[in-house]
């Protein structure tokens, strides 16, 4: 649901004047969707995707990014047309290297998640748009406002149908039960140790 509400906010806006959107932890769930919808439905728009080494390969394997770069080689993306930034990250530095890159051709850089837990309390400021949070209530309300009953459910239906029949070739799901099961999947995904590829559906019910 949050990959289809950043979709429908950024083409709502027309990319803010750019063709290209770089996400970043590319590998997570949300960016995978977003990607997915970007290169299957906003053609003409380059979905770049920013990602570890370790990662790279999965990446990849998703077939939904025109392009993979990995942290360490952003500022080797040409600087010269205008991009549109979804933060999935978080990471501070990361992000004031890509506003120091493109400058004024950063149009729109919009903070999603934290998975990296990078982020600097209080961050300068920096070249390009404004960092703003996007905020899936707000998206949500207008979007019930101006579609009417139903029209979000429908709409989001239509797009989980045709993402969810990539997702058995993509991802492996496990099941975990009992607050021991939970907390080790919590603690492997704070230290990073969660490979790309798995999905885990955990009860506290033993």
């Amino acid at each position: 649901m949050l990959s289809f509400l950043v979709d429908d906010f950024l083409g709502k806006h027309d990319f803010f004047g750019a063709r290209s959107v770089l996400l970043s932890s590319a590998s997570s769930k949300t960016a995978f969707g977003l990607a997915h919808l970007l290169h299957t439905q906003r053609k003409g728009v380059r979905v770049i995707g920013l990602t570890s080494a370790s990662n790279a390969g999965f990446v990849q394997s998703l077939g939904c990014y025109d392009e993979v770069v990995t942290y360490d080689r952003v500022t080797s993306l040409p600087s010269d047309s205008p991009v549109a930034f979804v933060d999935m990250a978080g990471n501070s530095e990361l992000s004031a290297k890509l506003h120091r890159h493109f400058g004024d051709r950063m149009k729109y850089s919009g903070r999603v998640g934290l998975t990296h837990r990078a982020s600097a309390p209080d961050e300068p400021e920096l070249p390009g748009a404004k960092r703003v949070w996007f905020f899936a209530p707000d998206q949500i309300r207008k979007r019930a406002s101006e579609w009417g009953p139903g029209g979000v459910a429908t709409r989001f239906g239509a797009a989980w149908s045709d993402f969810a029949p990539t997702l058995e070739k993509r991802l492996t799901v496990i099941e975990g039960r009992g607050s021991a099961a939970v907390k080790q999947v919590y603690l492997d995904t704070l230290n990073g140790h969660i490979p790309p590829k798995q999905g885990h559906m955990l009860s506290l019910m033993g």
